[in-house]
């Protein structure tokens, strides 16, 4: 991208709403790439230069923007108590994102209860300072992508937690694979980067880095100055952190034999996993190396969340649980997620007692579906089942409270009905068109098992070599949506046929 079109034209006078945010996205990813291939090159000086423009383009401080008024926190406030609700505003706060002169404000503090009891501080920016931090973020992502872990996936664009889980069954799977694992997780990570190792190796200016580093808290009306760490809340502070653990990889493996040690390094942000031969290779070298590596950046391990232990025992890793049974590993969700996911649901029904039913019903498979479409990647069918059967009479309880001065056989010829020969839970309600339609409640039993495709270790979708193979991918997974979306339209009759169906094509491809 040339620098007059990195500049201001004629799109401030246009409103919010019209612009072509494709041509936007797609000028700026030019720049990016551009990043990129200088890193690849080693030609940091370019990259400067290049960070310099896409800092100063208006097309990129449209997208900041845009990403501050589009995601989840868009409601809340710094400390100045400002939020961005008018396209006025939004305009407005395109042309204040300057760099000369540019001072961040204290971050205001508030603590998030974690599921130990305990609490951890979160430090939200103002918008002004998220914006500003959303749009060097755009030019710090090909720095990061590009020199980034290979197997490396929280916080990285194309990549999910569903790849990490993936990775881990594919490096321990195997009879021959490791049988020794490495569970470890970095202690306050996001509290405790020192700030001058990032300073010195994080290619942004200085200047206004160490406005987001220094620029302390307020919290109830007190102000603290912050000597280490990153904010939490903040829009790059997952992109430094990132930036901080690369290389984690590389000091695991160097001078080491990997296929006959067999070491892998999977991480997702700062909780990781390291694969092993023995035991005595992962405590007595791997362990003293990677403390060795975290030393520096001012991190330590935790030492009550890093385990030592062999795969027959199994292990957690981002809510999911690996173990070896026979010699055969089986990922399932973890008896901590399941048991979150049962508390949450038992809180919704006792909340909804003065909810009609339809619109609880309808609320309450929004939950199930959600849940059972992230879960389904593992083996979870079993799992499906149970929950299914629990939920049932969890939901019979809340209709008998719900009618107490009604018999059940009332209850059972009000809200039980049999479909296509299986009876169903649920009521009839009227369509947009208004005709009759049953309402059920979903049961997670019929969300059909399907594996993850895992993305390329090496992949990154700022280098032109990989962009058919992301097309395609997306084009893939928009396939799977659409079938998703019909497979939940469908009737309990069309789904069976529709497992059916793959099920005889698949034994024809394997066995003609």
């Amino acid at each position: 991208m040339t620098a007059c079109l990195a500049g201001a034209p004629s799109a401030r006078k246009q409103n919010w709403n019209q612009v072509n945010w494709s041509l936007v996205q797609c000028l700026v990813n030019r720049l990016q790439m551009r990043i990129a291939e200088a890193v690849r090159q080693g030609r940091w000086h370019k990259v400067k230069v290049l960070q310099y423009l896409l800092s100063r383009s208006f097309y990129a401080k449209m997208l900041a923007v845009k990403r501050i008024i589009s995601n989840k926190g868009k409601r809340t406030p710094g400390i100045d108590g400002v939020i961005w609700k008018t396209h006025q505003q939004f305009w407005c706060a395109v042309l204040q994102l300057k760099t000369r002169g540019y001072k961040a404000q204290p971050l205001r503090r508030c603590w998030i209860p974690k599921s130990n009891g305990q609490q951890r501080p979160l430090g939200i920016p103002t918008m002004h300072d998220r914006a500003m931090q959303a749009l060097y973020a755009l030019a710090l992502k090909p720095v990061a992508e590009t020199l980034g872990d290979k197997h490396s996936y929280g916080f990285r664009e194309k990549r999910s937690l569903h790849d990490a889980i993936k990775q881990c069954f594919i490096s321990l799977a195997t009879r021959v694979a490791a049988p020794w694992v490495l569970d470890a997780d970095i202690k306050a990570c996001f509290d405790r980067i020192s700030h001058d190792w990032l300073l010195e190796h994080i290619p942004l200016p200085k200047k206004v880095l160490v406005q987001w580093l220094k620029s302390g808290y307020m919290e109830q009306s007190t102000s603290s100055d912050s000597e280490e760490g990153t904010p939490e809340g903040g829009i790059i502070s997952p992109i430094l952190c990132n930036m901080t653990l690369d290389g984690l990889e590389s000091i695991v493996i160097k001078g080491r034999n990997k296929k006959r040690q067999k070491l892998n390094v999977i991480r997702y942000a700062d909780d990781f996993v390291i694969t092993g031969a023995t035991e005595e290779i992962l405590r007595d070298e791997i362990l003293p190396a990677v403390t060795d590596f975290l030393r520096p950046r001012g991190l330590t391990l935790s030492e009550e969340k890093t385990h030592l232990r062999p795969i027959d025992e199994g292990f957690n890793f981002l809510g999911f649980t690996l173990r070896k049974f026979n010699g055969k590993l089986i990922t399932t969700p973890s008896h901590k997620k399941v048991t979150h996911f049962r508390k949450m649901l038992k809180t919704f029904l006792n909340e909804s007692q003065n909810l009609p039913f339809d619109a609880m019903l309808r609320k309450l498979n929004s939950k199930l579906r959600g849940w059972a479409f992230s879960n389904r990647q593992v083996v979870a069918k079993r799992l499906f089942r149970t929950l299914d059967n629990a939920l049932y009479y969890d939901v019979c309880r809340w209709l008998r409270h719900r009618h107490r001065n009604k018999t059940n056989a009332w209850i059972k010829h009000r809200y039980w009905s049999r479909i296509e020969g299986r009876n169903n839970l649920g009521t009839f309600v009227l369509n947009k068109q208004g005709e009759r339609q049953w309402l059920g409640l979903f049961r997670m039993a019929d969300v059909p098992i399907r594996r993850h495709l895992k993305i390329r270790g090496e992949a990154n979708p700022y280098d032109p070599a990989y962009r058919d193979y992301f097309k395609d991918r997306a084009e893939r997974q928009c396939r799977r949506r659409n079938y998703d979306r019909l497979f939940l339209a469908s009737t309990p009759l069309e789904r069976a046929l529709t497992h059916l169906r793959s099920f005889f094509t698949y034994k024809s491809l394997m066995y003609g």
